[in-house]
């Protein structure tokens, strides 16, 4: 069904389209009839321009005769003329109107523009001062913003005066005010001294301390306080152990010393009085477990046993002991002094170890330099300097620099490079000037041979050739002595005297010319 209506609304367009569709050879057979028509209408006149290229400035000058179609063409055409140039002027009168509107416009809106970034401006000023104003209102809330908040008066109110200096220092600072010399340097020799001294110490100590820490394997912070416990209590037992063998030892030898005496004066009924001796020892144990709980507890040990003494068959009253007179108030004017040299000399090491520091890096820096020029360079691996070694400064006075090559050291091998560079170029050139002498001296020779071969040379000036040589003389020497004759020179091979009396010596080679004589003009 749907097939069948597609092609009947095909067949329906057809024959709508038929009656417009024409074969190609029937369209142009059409359009030369057509040429044909319109060139009889024109009566052989050619068209000087077609309706739709009128003259759209002024009314057309046909259309009075036009008439019919032509006729309502050319009306349209002129109503179209005169519409567009209405509407020509309006937009010019439209684009004079917008131009001064945006001259205005842009003038406002650059002077608002303008208006607008002075507010931000100001604005920004006005916040940033308030920004000051709070914190200034801050900083006087504080007390230190008070005028009497660092008045001496004040701060030194509650503190104690100072002790007079003694007499003594006061004569020794005059004498050293007094002295020419200070010897400041050898104060600081002798500081410098006892610096390193110190750190050597302390390094040894430190060592030493390791090797100990290697040898026990057990640590204070790895043992519990058990232990620390049970050890205390031996160590204890065997302190008291040791304090009875010495008393009865003692009590020994006073028995021995005084045993005639104690036997003339005792009567054979009195008994002995071990009691009193016990208590006598008890007391003495108690005084040392008090003098030993105080010795440790100032030592300031962590994790002490409360080990509870013995207690007492007797009180005795504990006389106090007069506490010393304190020395501080003698030591403060020293220790002022002191302080005030302890800053000077640290500031005299902090300043030459900056110093000693910037002259290791410059130095560092240097043979950095030295060194990378001379791995780029290639003078210094032609010309080797023989034994060369770099030397290497010590440290600097306990800086941790590494060790910088001596810049005398590092320029050596670039002046025996130098060196070694203009003998050799010196060398060369002397060689090539020699060369060159003897290439001239031979090519003079072969040059005076060709003459020779030639006939171009007279016998003066062969007898001026003989004396030159060829072993490496100075050929300008040859001009000013040319008869001089050396040893070792080779000379040219010249003619016998007798050769001049033959025949053919008169020729000289021109038989060409007189053969040419000899024909007829």
């Amino acid at each position: 069904m749907m097939g069948s209506t597609g092609n009947e609304t095909i067949k329906a367009i057809q024959k709508t389209l038929e009656p417009y569709i024409r074969p190609r050879e029937e369209v142009t057979r059409i359009r030369q009839v057509l040429a044909a028509h319109l060139d009889s209408c024109l009566e052989g006149a050619s068209a000087v321009a077609p309706l739709a290229l009128v003259d759209v400035d002024g009314p057309s000058s046909s259309r009075s005769t036009a008439r019919g179609l032509q006729r309502e063409y050319l009306e349209a055409l002129a109503a179209n003329i005169r519409a567009r140039s209405e509407f020509t002027v309006c937009c010019r009168e439209q684009k004079a109107l917008s131009s001064e509107t945006s001259t205005a416009t842009d003038d406002n809106g650059g002077k608002c523009v303008e208006g607008h970034l002075a507010a931000i401006r100001l604005q920004k000023k006005h916040e940033r001062l308030e920004a000051v104003e709070k914190t200034l209102n801050l900083l006087k809330q504080k007390p230190a913003a008070s005028p009497g908040f660092l008045d001496p008066d004040e701060v030194f109110r509650d503190l104690r005066s100072l002790p007079d200096v003694p007499k003594e220092l006061a004569t020794a600072l005059a004498f050293d005010k007094t002295s020419p010399d200070p010897r400041l340097k050898d104060l600081i020799d002798k500081l410098e001294i006892h610096v390193l001294q110190a750190n050597m110490l302390l390094r040894r100590e430190e060592q030493f301390l390791e090797k100990v820490k290697s040898r026990f394997t057990a640590r204070p912070e790895s043992i519990d306080e058990t232990t620390k416990f049970e050890a205390l209590n031996r160590t204890r037992a065997e302190l008291i152990n040791w304090m009875e063998a010495e008393l009865s030892k003692a009590s020994g030898d006073d028995a021995n010393s005084e045993g005639q005496d104690i036997q003339t004066h005792r009567a054979p009924g009195d008994p002995v009085h071990l009691e009193e001796q016990l208590a006598s020892i008890r007391e003495k144990y108690t005084q040392y477990l008090e003098a030993r709980k105080a010795l440790l507890q100032f030592a300031g040990q962590q994790a002490k046993p409360d080990i509870k003494p013995p207690t007492k068959d007797k009180q005795r009253s504990a006389v106090p002991a007069p506490k010393p007179r304190p020395v501080s108030h003698l030591l403060s004017p020293y220790l002022e002094q002191l302080l005030s040299v302890a800053r000077e000399q640290k500031g005299l090491i902090t300043e030459k170890a900056y110093i000693n520091a910037a002259i290791a890096k410059q130095t560092k820096e240097n043979s950095k330099v030295i060194d990378h020029l001379a791995e780029e360079s290639q003078l210094i691996p032609a010309h080797p300097m023989p034994g060369a070694s770099r030397r290497s400064s010590p440290l600097m006075d306990g800086l941790e620099v590494a060790e910088c090559a001596d810049p005398y050291s590092a320029v050596r091998p670039w002046v025996f490079a130098a060196d070694s560079a203009k003998i050799s170029t010196l060398e060369t050139v002397a060689e090539n000037i020699e060369e060159g002498q003897i290439a001239l001296e031979g090519s003079m020779h072969t040059l005076a041979k060709l003459d020779q071969l030639l006939g171009r040379r007279t016998n003066s000036q062969k007898d001026s050739d003989d004396g030159v040589g060829t072993t490496g003389d100075d050929i300008w020497l040859a001009e000013d002595k040319p008869s001089e004759k050396r040893p070792g020179t080779r000379k040219h091979t010249s003619r016998n005297p007798e050769t001049s009396d033959q025949p053919w010596s008169v020729l000289k080679g021109n038989l060409g010319l007189l053969r040419a004589d000899k024909q007829p003009p």
